[in-house]
């Protein structure tokens, strides 16, 4: 699914989090907004010319950041027998979509009704609402948030103001995951505001940024899921994520064939041993995405939610 940017612009309300976002000095509304439909649309054709189904929806126009539809939702396909927290067999779990709380006030319409009953639940028995912390202060943003791994039940979560330990303690326990939780920072001490910036999985890698998780036990922790993941590890810097390296998203296309989706930006800060170990896993797809990386903070992972 993805959302086209009808009413892209600058989000005040995020950018006290998102150290990402940056306003240039006299920038016009209007060419953000030009920028971002025709940079949205060549992903859109991108992906549909490389064989990825795209179920594309319009933004309210109020909503700045609707296109970075991936983090209010997350959809999960039937899976069978899940133990619970005392290795009890459950009841196999119906196909799911989850609903989460966002920090971003004015990112919180970005939930709408007529998406939830006109999309959502006609495709999946069960609806999994987290949106009511929202109430109390703390937040968990999704595949922003959290960074899964299906094949190994296993997710990953970055803490930040946007990601909170007890409520992705509570996701992981309720869809059956293990959860490896750290503190990853930029180079000036901020907490990085999402998981999928510093982090992605597929296709047997892991893009990850280990200089930032600068805790020792927390460092090792992660090391150590990866590796009995049988996950290879691309490492990237501190200098890379700020080249959105780590926001890329692992697709199979119609054919079966193996893609990961990133920014222009993102693909050339690889260096070029990282783009043969890449390679060779996958087929890379890149296009220019620079207007939502400098004027929203986020990139291609941000800009796609899965539909299992």
């Amino acid at each position: 699914m993805m959302v086209e940017p009808n009413g892209f612009r600058f989000n005040d309300e995020t950018s006290g989090s998102n150290a990402f976002q940056h306003l240039p000095p006299g920038e016009r509304a209007e060419e953000v907004a030009r920028l971002a439909l025709a940079q949205h649309r060549a992903l859109v054709s991108l992906l549909i010319s490389n064989g990825v189904y795209v179920t594309l929806c319009q933004a309210d126009r109020d909503s700045p950041d609707a296109p970075f539809c991936n983090n209010w939702f997350s959809t999960h396909p039937a899976m069978a027998g899940l133990r619970d927290a005392r290795g009890m067999m459950e009841e196999d779990a119906p196909e799911t979509v989850v609903l989460y709380p966002l920090l971003a006030e004015n990112r919180r319409r970005e939930r709408r009704t007529d998406l939830i009953d006109g999309l959502f639940r006609r495709q999946y028995r069960r609806v999994m609402n987290m949106a009511h912390h929202e109430a109390r202060g703390v937040y968990l943003e999704s595949t922003g948030s959290l960074c899964m791994h299906d094949a190994a039940r296993t997710v990953y979560a970055a803490i930040s103001p946007r990601t909170d330990r007890e409520l992705a303690e509570a996701w992981a326990e309720k869809m059956g995951y293990r959860l490896v939780a750290f503190h990853a920072t930029d180079a000036h001490g901020m907490e990085y505001y999402h998981t999928n910036v510093m982090m992605w999985i597929g296709h047997g890698l892991a893009g990850v940024c280990m200089e930032s998780v600068e805790d020792a036990a927390e460092r090792r922790a992660l090391a150590k899921a990866l590796a009995e993941s049988w996950l290879a590890v691309v490492d990237l810097s501190r200098a890379q994520v700020g080249e959105f390296c780590g926001n890329a998203l692992s697709l199979t296309n119609i054919q079966g064939e193996r893609l990961l989706v990133m920014s222009s930006r993102a693909w050339h800060g690889h260096t070029p041993e990282q783009q043969r170990i890449i390679e060779s896993r996958c087929r890379v797809l890149h296009t220019d995405l620079s207007v939502f990386e400098d004027i929203g903070g986020g990139s291609a992972r941000c800009l796609i939610g899965e539909l299992f």
